[in-house]
């Protein structure tokens, strides 16, 4: 069987992601029309499975009156009773101020999934809890949140936990837009800690951060797809960030995500804060961005099983900064650098300090350098690799090094033993 082209695959890619952003707009356009909701008979009195039913509060659901005092009343209202769930039947909700969680009770926001759909109006947080008020045991599952009026400042988040997030679940939430730009998604500050986000779709464009991590440990992000840019050939959104892992942090596993078209797929670590501890990625996407996965700090870094390609710069970079890093890759592919034809570097992994791993990968069709290694870089192995069509295969610098049992096949340059030897010290192959 032959292998399909990587323009192809594009082509293929970008039909995707346009027809994601229209089929969004879409719906949040139409799929609940104004008239459809308005028509609906009204909902019964809430139960006790309902909860603090916002209808019940006065929201309407209309999509046209703004429902904003109506379900911030039913959130008050199930603080003042200690906690409980707030629920949204299926509708369209016009919310034109933050809506804020007061305290740090035990609080469920739960919707009919995407038919249950908050429209995020004005350029502030649309959920919001405020510095000194941690999202604690809570969750937010099964909604719809969509931008519409003003555009939103790459800052403001959907979901703001400004006092941090702890012992939390973020599930089956889907964010789009309708005619205005999308800040950021989910967004934790001070603390994240215990925390899960699940089946969470970015359809975006996400013009800030999809989701960004504060301190803590045992934070998980399962299925999820986020989005940076509809069509990757129109360009990318300077500077926003997929997932930003911002220091401090221990635990984090990324599993069957995908991240796609960004400045930075992932970002692990923020200049002058503490280094992050473990990551842990795993049968993950990072693809068409300008980096794909970014290290700057010394955090330990598995990744097993990924795919990341069709970045600009660089699929996966260990920055300078990054000397005290440990990375392992196991398995996966690491292709198509360059595959836009946007200006970069082209590469695929390229380690500029620290010390990795790199066992039984597919590194293929990148326009610059498959593997490139700088001379910071101490103590690492590349093993049992593919590396293969290439501009160059790989450029081996650095100290006590291994280069073993791997296969070197059409490379505009392959790596042979006399590129290896003047750049190693210490024991090798």
């Amino acid at each position: 069987m032959s292998e399909t082209t990587g323009d192809e695959r594009l082509r293929a890619r970008r039909k995707l992601l346009k027809g994601a952003a229209l089929a969004g707009a879409s719906f949040a356009a139409g799929g609940w029309s104004a008239d459809r909701a308005s028509s609906a008979p009204a909902p019964p009195a809430a139960t006790p499975r309902d909860g603090f039913n916002v209808r019940a509060f006065g929201a309407t659901g209309d999509g046209r009156t703004s429902d904003t005092r109506g379900v911030q009343s039913a959130i008050d209202a199930c603080l003042r009773a200690g906690g409980g769930l707030v629920y949204f039947p299926a509708g369209r909700y016009l919310i034109n101020r933050t809506l804020r969680i007061g305290s740090a009770d035990r609080v469920d926001i739960v919707g009919d999934g995407a038919s249950s759909t908050l429209l995020h109006q004005n350029d502030e947080p649309l959920l919001e809890w405020p510095e000194g008020v941690s999202c604690r045991e809570c969750s937010v599952r099964h909604l719809c949140f969509t931008s519409v009026g003003q555009d939103k400042s790459r800052e403001t988040a959907v979901i703001a936990c400004n006092g941090g997030a702890e012992r939390s679940f973020f599930s089956h939430l889907l964010f789009n837009t309708a005619g205005a730009k999308m800040g950021s998604g989910i967004v934790s500050e001070r603390v994240m800690d215990t925390t899960t986000i699940e089946h969470c779709l970015m359809w975006g464009p996400v013009s800030g951060t999809g989701i960004r991590i504060a301190r803590g440990s045992e934070v998980r992000i399962f299925g999820a797809r986020i989005i940076g840019s509809p069509d990757p050939y129109e360009g990318l959104d300077a500077g926003n960030i997929g997932v930003h892992l911002t220091g401090d942090n221990g635990g984090v596993h990324i599993v069957t995500t995908d991240i796609i078209s960004f400045d930075t797929g992932l970002l692990i670590g923020e200049p002058g804060r503490k280094s992050n501890r473990e990551v842990f990625i795993t049968h993950a996407t990072f693809d068409s961005s300008r980096h794909g996965i970014r290290q700057i700090d010394n955090t330990y870094t598995s990744i097993a099983g990924c795919w990341a390609a069709s970045s600009d710069d660089d699929q996966i970079l260990i920055e300078e900064s990054a000397r005290g890093a440990i990375m392992s890759i196991a398995g996966g592919t690491i292709f198509n650098g360059g595959a836009y034809g946007r200006p970069g570097d082209h590469n695929g992994l390229v380690a500029k300090a620290g010390s990795f791993m790199m066992t039984g990968v597919a590194v293929r069709h990148n326009k610059g350098t498959g593997i490139l290694v700088g001379s910071q870089v101490h103590d690492y192995t590349i093993s049992g690799c593919r590396i293969t069509d290439n501009g160059a295969g790989a450029v081996l610098r650095g100290a006590n090094f291994s280069f073993t049992g791997n296969v070197l096949a059409r490379n505009g340059r392959d790596t042979d033993p006399s590129d290896v030897r003047p750049h190693r010290q210490g024991p090798g192959q």
